[in-house]
């Protein structure tokens, strides 16, 4: 599987680097820049669905193949070959990101005036998830690993799920679904691809469904990067989508094959 572990990422990635393209013309073509309305039909938006169609029937497929084939070795650390040094750097690097972003993302609201409290909700989940991210991948090699693993392996979930009701809420009276459709998509693919990683850690492992949002979140973060978000917000996203790259290519190269 160590081909399947580069190619597969990478495959993901490229669709994204499409789908970011022939988003950013979606916006700047097909969206009219006085009423926000798209045009309909437009070629440029039923070619972003196809490119989003292809990504998830290729997740799709190798997420059966995986869970019929293979499976992951017990233990979380076992699965995802975390080895005591280059893990928690990387994933201590990208909690830190998303943090600080976090961070100025809640200094920039509030010069902005009055912060709303979903917002300073947004943030301070925001934050308890990078951090989590942090020192989940720091606690995995204590011995003997505290009981808080269970709680930190869940924290990113909970905030994708808040961030998704925001959302909603946000765009409750917003008609055109279009404009924050990929949006809603990489918050739903990241908070399920969070969710298949805590089971590791409860001892229910899905390999197969854990991939498939795996890349189907690094499709949508891609491509939600072209929509209209302040550049600290771009950041998080780019930190999740840069968690599923990793998750995905560590857990495709310690698959095992069954009856092994």
């Amino acid at each position: 599987m160590r081909i399947a572990a580069v190619f597969m990422p990478f495959f993901a990635l490229l669709a994204g680097v499409a789908g970011f393209y022939i988003r950013s013309l979606e916006l700047l073509y097909v969206f009219d820049p006085l009423t926000g309305l798209p045009e309909r039909g437009a070629a440029l938006t039923y070619v972003l669905m196809a490119i989003s169609v292809l990504l998830l029937v290729a997740a799709m497929i190798f997420s059966i193949v995986v869970a019929v084939r293979r499976k992951a070795p017990p233990g979380f650390e076992n699965a995802f070959g975390t080895d005591p040094l280059t893990y928690p750097f990387a994933f201590g690097i990208i909690g830190l990101v998303w943090l600080a972003a976090t961070i100025m993302n809640f200094l920039d609201l509030r010069q902005l005036g009055i912060i709303p409290l979903a917002y300073i909700f947004f943030s301070a989940l925001s934050a308890l998830a990078a951090i989590s991210v942090a020192y989940f991948a720091i606690e995995m090699y204590q011995e003997p690993r505290r009981k808080s693993v269970f709680a930190l392996s869940i924290i990113p979930t909970l905030f994708m799920c808040f961030w998704l009701v925001l959302l909603y809420r946000t765009n409750a009276s917003n008609p055109i679904l279009l404009s924050y459709a990929y949006q809603c998509l990489a918050i739903i693919a990241s908070a399920l691809g969070f969710y298949f990683t805590s089971g590791f850690v409860y001892g229910k492992p899905a390999p197969g469904k854990t991939l498939f949002f795996y890349f189907a979140a690094i499709f949508f973060c891609f491509v939600t990067l072209a929509d209209e978000h302040n550049m600290m917000i771009r950041v998080i996203f780019a930190s999740i989508l840069a968690m599923n790259v990793l998750y995905s290519s560590k857990l495709i190269r310690n698959l095992q094959r069954r009856g092994v």
